[in-house]
């Protein structure tokens, strides 16, 4: 017999249904052409052989690599070359950032799974608007049984786009309905740039998010895994300019230790498998030791710590990647959209 827990997290629903058959069954032009091509996974493969290439020359490990080394969240080199690199590019933190502000788990999925546990009882609240990027959802509910309070922004009397100022004004009605109904909202997540718009929130909205989670003291999480991975398109020849959460002047707004950021290598260095995924909060200690208190489950491996190491820290790699990234996003976007627009598809632009 299995407790209850565990036989609520196999229960069999069309989304483990859909995904199952479409990761089973993968198309490849040489070797089975008949499979299936699945656009329900955010998985980016344009820059694979340029990061198996890195690693494969670049990593090598030593003794220590085969210890328990700096403990559960991460090599002490990886937490400071994460703070350095996120000092450096798209997110721009107003404070820069220090290697005690950096935990790093065995992947984002893990590090909201640990701020789910840590942040919430079970049974209370994680503000979630959708449509969203499904894996938030098991994130908070599998292990921590925390309910994601979802937010509808077709249903208003005016449908409403999840990244503008209206939507703010959802959220609120979405968390004063879900304290009525006798459960609590602990933490408002949002994706940004947002996940599956493909949209960068715009300052004067991440604004107003602040001081909504101000208003109500919850905490604020804001998933910036695609940072560096803006591109023009024919639909938006200029995208609109990524701005972290942490940019801002925070507590002019709200209490800072409220306020976390999240990063990982799955999205801007294609690498789904490599799990490793960062949390960033720079005034909240003890948030970071309750992390650390249950990180053990969620060891990230000194293989992969050290993988992203040494991208992390060439400076003559990364100098060039990103702008292949993006101009490989491009390319990749308008193929896309023209065979959409062959066969009458329609699409939202992103």
């Amino acid at each position: 017999m299995l407790s209850q827990r565990a036989l609520s997290n196999i229960q069999p629903n069309d989304i483990k249904s859909i995904m199952g058959r479409g990761s089973s069954n993968v198309y490849d032009m040489h070797t089975n052409p008949s499979g299936i091509v699945s656009l329900g996974v955010a998985e980016n493969r344009l820059m694979h052989d340029e990061i198996a290439s890195h690693i494969n020359s670049h990593l090598s490990i030593t003794k220590r690599s085969l210890t328990y080394g700096d403990g559960s969240v991460g090599s002490d080199q990886l937490r400071q070359s994460i703070a350095s690199f996120m000092n450096n590019t798209a997110f721009r933190p107003r404070k820069p950032l220090e290697l005690k502000q950096v935990t790093v788990l065995a992947g984002v999925s893990s590090v909201i799974d640990c701020l789910a546990f840590c942040l919430c009882e079970s049974g209370e609240g994680i503000l979630l608007g959708r449509p969203t990027y499904v894996g938030f959802i098991s994130d908070m509910v599998n292990r921590a049984g925390v309910k994601p309070v979802l937010v509808d922004f077709e249903r208003q009397l005016k449908p409403t786009h999840p990244t503008s100022l209206e939507a703010v004004k959802c959220y609120e009605d979405a968390l004063v309905q879900s304290i009525q109904n006798g459960t609590p909202v602990r933490a408002l997540l949002l994706c940004h740039p947002h996940n599956p718009f493909g949209v960068c929130y715009e300052p004067h909205v991440l604004e107003a998010y602040l001081k909504l989670c101000a208003k109500y003291k919850i905490h604020l999480i804001s998933d910036e895994v695609y940072a560096n991975s803006i591109f023009a398109s024919t639909d938006f020849p200029t995208p609109p300019t990524f701005t972290s959460i942490l940019t801002f002047d925070i507590e002019k707004y709200i209490d800072l230790s409220l306020v976390h950021c999240l990063y990982g290598m799955s999205k801007d260095f294609c690498s789904n498998g490599i799990r490793l995924g960062a949390f960033v909060s720079q005034a909240n200690p003890e948030l970071h030791a309750a992390i650390r208190a249950v990180s053990k489950f969620a060891w990230p491996s000194s293989l992969a710590d050290t993988a992203w190491c040494g991208i992390l820290n060439d400076t003559d790699f990364l100098s060039t990647y990103f702008h292949t990234l993006t101009k490989r996003l491009s390319a990749a976007y308008e193929h896309c959209i023209t065979l959409l627009k062959q066969h009458d598809i329609p699409y939202v632009p992103a």
